[in-house]
């Protein structure tokens, strides 16, 4: 598990643009490109689900099932940002505004590194000028290691659909890194009552 929550395939270029954002400044980094080396994961068509995670104790099943629901939660309100019009996003960045104001459910369910991460991936997303995914399948997540306080689910994403401002296909590397879905594990921690990703790493797969 990569300590600072990245995917293996995906976040290496938001990185960068964060850091030209503090040195040129928001409106410069992305500006003009439309196909950045990026890797977008997909969005629902549903409003992201408000916090249903919460959990205190129980039956090992009932304590599986609030893990498997925070990480689906999790992955919603992601997709659920992703697939906004990047338009307004970037407007709001470029306006001062910042990721934990703008994306603010994401801390429902992600705790720092993973948190930073993610919102680091949208802002390269939104100003890459990237439409998200048009189709995601979250596949069958597993717990296969749960303890009081701490859980890893293992599961398998596939998405598609991503384009560039001008509707073209979006980079090799988007969904899935050109493979077209990505496997790995997601470690979960137990915040006051209620599960939330921590840490997570995933690598590309031609088939999940």
């Amino acid at each position: 598990m990569g300590s600072q929550g990245q995917k293996g395939r995906v976040r290496s270029w938001t990185f960068g643009c964060a850091l030209g954002l503090a040195a040129m400044g928001l409106a410069a980094c992305g500006s003009g490109s439309s196909s950045p080396t990026s890797t977008v994961r997909s969005t629902p068509t549903t409003s992201p689900a408000g916090p249903t995670t919460t959990t205190t104790g129980g039956s090992t099943s009932g304590n599986q099932a609030a893990v498997l629901n925070a990480w689906q939660s999790a992955q919603q309100t992601l997709y659920g940002y992703l697939q906004a019009p990047w338009q307004q996003d970037r407007a709001n960045l470029v306006a001062g505004q910042t990721a934990a104001t703008l994306w603010l459910n994401l801390a429902n369910y992600f705790v720092d590194p993973a948190l930073k991460s993610e919102q680091t991936f949208l802002v390269g997303v939104k100003m890459g000028q990237l439409n998200g995914p048009t189709s995601f399948d979250l596949g069958t997540p597993k717990v296969v290691a749960l303890t009081p306080t701490t859980a890893t689910v293992a599961g398998c994403i596939y998405d598609s659909g991503t384009t560039t401002a001008s509707g073209q296909p979006g980079p090799s590397n988007l969904d899935g890194g050109g493979a077209g879905g990505y496997k790995g594990t997601w470690n979960l921690v137990l915040v006051s009552g209620s599960w939330k990703i921590a840490s997570f790493k995933t690598s590309s797969v031609s088939k999940c």
